[in-house]
């Protein structure tokens, strides 16, 4: 549970950094008489802790004191209530060990130390227990869910492979292997010697009936050098020649583009999607595995809303 400890204390680290921006002294403090307002499955929740979480959510996510955020609130007290008894029911408890190093970790990371933190939501009328609170609730909910749900969700290697594939990152991995012909540019080169190479590599490019002879056709053409690509990803190549690399199929050379220092072509002989490593392929699933997951969880959360006795007082 300490690595999911950490990732959250990430997740809460707006709390002290919104504490100096400024919205302090929008948020009104002061002591009230407290009084019960629901019930969850006989679990009390106040008004005091409904004005709690209300300044809470207001402190970090912007948002104004209103009917709506009050709301909001409400309902994420409920849940959270559901939550532990479920816990409670599964023998799940929240390490404190993890709550104190996601306070910990909130703290550093806005250059304050916990008893800073606690003084700085404080001054916001926030009683840091608030946040302790809503800290335990997601930590036994995280367990509750692997501990129903782990088993029951599998990521098979299709679904990594279906995964990969539909990833726009992936596609940028897209491999060619290209016959890079250049046409060296002289240095100061005017229009009259720039249209001269373009003119001589669209001939060139008329002449091109496949890879097999890119170097013979070159080696008439004064100026021309050909470069090998192997392996190359059409991602590191300069546009526009990237995107008409991409876009060529193989046995086919692109129109002639103009760089800092010629005139190119490519001739596209082969491509290939570059093989997903270990650690991609990894994350992959991971993701997949936590995206089931969380619709295990709020599918989980519905049912017991459905089924709790929830009095409003």
């Amino acid at each position: 549970m300490s690595s999911a400890a950490l990732s959250m204390g990430r997740g809460f680290a707006l709390v002290a950094a919104l504490v100096f921006a400024g919205l302090l002294a929008a948020l009104p403090g002061g002591a009230q008489e407290v009084s019960i307002k629901i019930l969850v499955n006989d679990d009390p929740i106040s008004d005091y802790d409904i004005a709690q979480r209300e300044r809470f959510l207001a402190l970090t996510t912007k948002e104004q004191p209103s009917p709506e955020l009050k709301k909001k609130s409400t309902d994420m007290l409920i849940d959270e209530h559901l939550q532990m008894q479920e816990g409670r029911k599964l023998g799940v408890t929240p390490d404190e060990e993890d709550v104190t190093k996601i306070i910990e970790d909130m703290a550093s990371k806005n250059n304050l130390d916990v008893a800073g933190l606690t003084t700085a939501l404080g001054k916001a009328g926030v009683n840091v227990k608030t946040l302790k609170d809503r800290i335990r609730a997601q930590l036994v909910w995280q367990s509750v869910v692997r501990q129903k749900f782990a088993r029951e969700v599998q990521i098979g290697e299709a679904d990594v492979d279906q995964a990969l594939a539909d990833s726009s990152e992936n596609e940028e991995q897209s491999s060619v292997r290209v016959e890079q012909v250049r046409l060296e540019l002289p240095s100061g080169a005017d229009q009259r010697v720039l249209a001269a190479k373009l003119a001589a590599a669209e001939a060139l490019r008329a002449r091109f009936s496949g890879c097999g002879n890119v170097a013979d056709m070159a080696k008439g053409v004064e100026g021309a050098t050909v470069k090998t690509l192997l392996e190359q990803q059409a991602t590191n190549l300069a546009q526009p020649a990237r995107l008409l690399v991409q876009n060529a199929k193989v046995g086919q050379m692109t129109p002639p583009t103009v760089s800092h220092s010629g005139v190119e072509l490519y001739a596209v002989c082969g491509n290939r999607a570059v093989t997903s490593d270990g650690s991609v392929r990894e994350t992959t699933q991971r993701k997949l595995m936590n995206e089931e997951m969380m619709i295990r969880a709020e599918r989980l959360l519905r049912d017991l809303r459905q089924d709790a006795f929830i009095e409003y007082r």
